[in-house]
């Protein structure tokens, strides 16, 4: 575990340095960027970051829902959702689904059920991006989806391992392997298609989000639109599938940056990205900070009757 942090922490490190150095020699054209941003438009990405971070948490807790199983109350929901969510800027693959866990049991929420939940999440966000990014790039500029093809191969596969006997049939390997004794927590079909829509929302609002610090960059026209939304869902794809990446930062922002060349240039892309990625680390903490006080214990999935308590 230890080398593995300091590997990451070490590729964060390449990845701000990196980033300095790009900043640094494209300062002029960057600071132009800047300056033509409106900050209503700023304004207006931050509000739908927001929106897409909702339904971030949103299609998380879905997942508890289905098959007999209530899902937590929203606050709750947020509480450990937004606080958990901090730990993906910590170097490690795992800090975000410890720190989940964690929460979950003040809220009598077992850990095996937050660790199905957690993979659950990640794999619909996965292939709902894919295929938005997919979909957008092919609407707008078929050379960036040429470009990251290798990306979508995510698609295919997640719906594969998102159908719900394998789903549950891999979980059950994965808490086999981990020595987790007793039946494993399942999650039901319908549970996995309302995550699914919410995901869809999350992708829109965060499309949205780009297009807002794009536009005043010159991205302009329905095919524009297209592009940029599945430009920005595709990056983050693709900062996920880089899992030495703590947040994707590196990885994400130079794929936001190739993708939208065929509407903008590298500069602008650059303002883009790094607008983005403050906003999101603004957004993150925003978010986190009003669930904080959410501390009521509520009866939770685990606690209902005929429920597994995996933790």
């Amino acid at each position: 575990m230890r080398r593995k942090t300091a590997v990451r922490a070490a590729f964060l490190l390449v990845a701000v340095a990196l980033l300095i150095v790009t900043v640094a020699r494209e300062r002029d054209a960057i600071g132009a960027a800047l300056g033509r941003l409106d900050p209503w438009a700023v304004v207006l990405s931050a509000a739908g970051l927001l929106v897409g971070l909702l339904a971030q948490m949103l299609s998380w807790r879905s997942l508890f829902g289905g098959g007999g199983v209530a899902a937590p109350p929203l606050r709750t929901a947020g509480r450990i959702y937004f606080l958990g969510q901090l730990g993906k800027y910590v170097p490690g693959s795992v800090w975000a689904l410890i720190a989940q866990a964690e929460l979950g049991k003040d809220h009598h929420i077992g850990r095996a059920r937050s660790a199905v939940v957690a993979l659950g999440a990640l794999m619909v966000l996965v292939v709902v991006g894919g295929t938005i990014g997919a979909a957008g790039l092919a609407a707008g500029s078929a050379g960036s989806l040429r470009t990251y093809w290798w990306a979508l191969l995510a698609v295919p596969v997640g719906v594969t391992v998102l159908w719900p006997p394998v789903f549950n049939r891999l979980v059950a390997l994965g808490l086999r392997a981990a020595r987790r004794v007793g039946p494993a927590p399942t999650i039901s079909g319908g549970a996995l298609l309302r995550s699914s829509a919410w995901a869809v929302v999350m992708w829109l609002a965060f499309g949205a989000h780009a297009w807002f610090i794009a536009a005043p960059l010159g991205a302009a026209g329905p095919r524009d639109v297209a592009t940029v939304v599945g430009a920005f869902a595709l990056a983050w794809v693709v900062g996920f599938l880089v899992i030495i990446a703590p947040a994707g930062a590196g990885p994400r922002e130079a794929a936001l940056v190739l993708a939208l060349a065929p509407v903008m240039g590298s500069a602008d892309a650059l303002v883009v990205a790094l607008v983005s990625r403050v906003l999101m680390v603004l957004g993150d903490g925003a978010a986190a900070l009003a669930f904080a006080r959410c501390r009521t214990v509520a009866t939770a999935p685990d606690d209902l009757p005929g429920t597994t308590a995996g933790g």
